[in-house]
């Protein structure tokens, strides 16, 4: 046998297909979406086309059906990859990372309104406590602005604390298939939506709360439960 034989050659993948006309239309509504959250409009177009496309996509095939530089595209996924919206993995065949969306939009949004508030507070402690010294330096510890700025500097260490402790307990129940929220957020979008909370909650998730929403799991309903059939 030649040493080559053993070699593994690098596949390529069958073209990628365009995204349909009627996919595409909905990119924009992606951009809004994290837009409104303080990133920008092409973190929103990379996560709505992962999410759209019909398989996972390399860098290069991100770039390309976007349209966008290949700095650019790195930038975007490494971004998107820190903020748990994305997860890569490398393709051995191919030879280069692809890229999957996270579906769970609520993880995403929690920690995004974490790490920025989290910034706002600390910024305005910062700020707070610069003033604190100069006003104490300049003028004493008697100003009665002192002891404003020491109660501004007080708060925003208990309103981050509270922040944490807040989230930390959404993600918990969130990952507790018996907790009162996780049933409540799964009964709504049983209601609502249907099979998509699994697209928002992703599978294993979706697939506890469906657990814990069983009928032996909950309490009885007033009158007989309509069969689906």
């Amino acid at each position: 046998m030649s040493a080559t034989s053993s070699t593994p050659q690098v596949s390529d993948p069958p073209p990628l297909p365009a995204l349909e006309a009627a996919l595409e239309a909905e990119l924009p509504t992606f951009e809004l979406f994290f837009k409104s959250f303080g990133f920008k409009r092409v973190h929103g177009r990379v996560w709505g086309l992962l999410v759209l496309s019909s398989r996972p996509l390399s860098k290069k095939e991100v770039g390309s059906q976007l349209g966008i530089s290949a700095g650019a595209t790195s930038t975007t996924l490494n971004e998107l990859d820190e903020w748990g919206a994305v997860s890569a993995h490398f393709d051995n065949s191919r030879r280069c990372h692809l890229y999957t969306p996270v579906g769970n939009a609520l993880s995403i949004v929690a920690t995004v309104f974490r790490r920025r508030e989290q910034v706002v507070f600390q910024k305005f402690r910062q700020t707070a406590t610069r003033s604190l010294n100069f006003i104490s330096e300049q003028h004493g510890e008697r100003d009665p602005r002192v002891l404003t700025l020491r109660s501004i500097i007080t708060t925003c260490d208990i309103a981050e604390a509270m922040m944490q402790l807040v989230f930390s307990a959404v993600q918990n129940a969130m990952s507790d298939s018996e907790s009162v929220l996780s049933r409540a957020i799964h009964a709504a979008f049983k209601v609502g939506v249907g099979t998509p909370a699994r697209w928002l909650l992703g599978d294993k998730l979706s697939a506890a709360l469906d657990d814990a929403a069983a009928p032996n799991s909950l309490p009885e309903e007033s009158g007989p439960r309509k069969s689906n059939g």
